[in-house]
């Protein structure tokens, strides 16, 4: 199995290499990148059904068309 690497500054550096505690935080900030990737969709998915939600709220308090001067229900 080859030898994980990560790239800080434009330098390659052996993850195996590289102090436990810089490990870990290697870690965590893989962590925290997967979180933010996972809320920003779960934010555009909500900002989709507030949209339509609100379109909703909006289209049913618009007066029901009138035909012939009767007001269709």
């Amino acid at each position: 199995m080859s030898e994980q690497t990560i790239t800080i500054d434009n330098e390659e550096h052996n993850l195996s290499e590289l102090a436990v505690e810089t490990q870990m935080h290697v870690a965590r900030v893989n962590e925290l990148r997967r979180e933010i990737s996972t809320l920003k969709m779960q934010t555009n998915e909500r900002e989709l059904l507030l949209k339509a939600y609100t379109k909703a709220v909006v289209e049913s308090v618009k007066p029901a068309e009138e035909v012939k001067g009767e007001v269709v229900n």
